[in-house]
């Protein structure tokens, strides 16, 4: 049985006999894997479609073991990120945290869309690395479950001044935040990164990237962004160390 679908290669494991296992995100089956025979030397005609970043149509044999790539069509290779070591360790990132959220039939297609823009954004440099970042990991989480709750104080419902948990994902203000343990990670988030941060999660997707900030903001928005993403994963990601020691 063959299979068509359209994905991006989000990392590829090598494998003897010059096979690639490839991780595709794809926009319905969502996260998948399947192998791509003889692309290691170069020759094949599946060579360009199974590198990192690499967004194509493709044709799946679906046997009994999983996937194998039939055949497939390059649509875009975001040559330009490879070109800068400072896009190319963030477009990782972007990868490695996707992958750890495994997309499914449900979120696929959302996740794609969220991917493929901030790639597009990032290689054009339309808007900064720190926005795009912050950006995408709110978006990613919010789609694939680990929303905060930005609504306001979870006790009282006030929307200023507010205290913000990213183990929890909660909001509390100065007079309700005694109801939550003193050693409880947390950090004051001024007022444009709150309603910053609210806009990312609630955002229609196509204008989830229509809102500016001042440097100062940005920068708080983007390590709240990801110390909220590095408390809900649990994880560590070795693309994002690297890409933060090199910047």
């Amino acid at each position: 049985m063959t299979v068509k679908t359209r994905g991006i290669v989000l990392g590829q494991i090598p494998m003897r006999d010059q096979d690639k296992k490839l991780v595709i995100l794809t926009e319905d089956m969502g996260l998948i894997e399947a192998i791509a025979r003889k692309v290691n030397g170069g020759r094949s005609s599946l060579s360009a479609a199974a590198e990192v970043l690499a967004y194509s149509d493709f044709c799946l044999y679906a046997g009994k073991s999983g996937y194998v790539v039939n055949s497939a069509d390059l649509n875009q290779n975001f040559y330009d990120l490879r070109m800068d070591l400072t896009k190319i360790s963030l477009a990782s990132y972007f990868c490695e945290l996707t992958r750890f959220i495994l997309p499914d039939r449900d979120n696929g297609g959302i996740c794609l869309k969220l991917l493929l823009n901030t790639l597009w954004m990032l290689e054009k440099e339309k808007r900064s690395p720190s926005f795009l970042k912050a950006v995408y990991e709110l978006r990613l989480l919010s789609v694939s479950g680990f929303a905060p709750d930005l609504s306001g104080c979870l006790r009282c419902g006030a929307e200023e001044n507010l205290i913000f948990f990213p183990v929890d994902g909660t909001l509390f203000c100065p007079e309700c935040v005694g109801v939550m343990p003193p050693d409880r990670p947390k950090i004051v988030l001024p007022q444009p990164v709150f309603l910053a941060m609210r806009y990312i999660c609630e955002a229609p997707d196509e204008k989830i990237f229509s809102f500016r900030l001042n440097p100062d903001s940005e920068r708080a928005l983007e390590s709240t962004a990801e110390y909220f993403t590095l408390c809900q994963t649990g994880g560590q990601f070795k693309s994002l160390d690297f890409y933060k020691s090199i910047r």
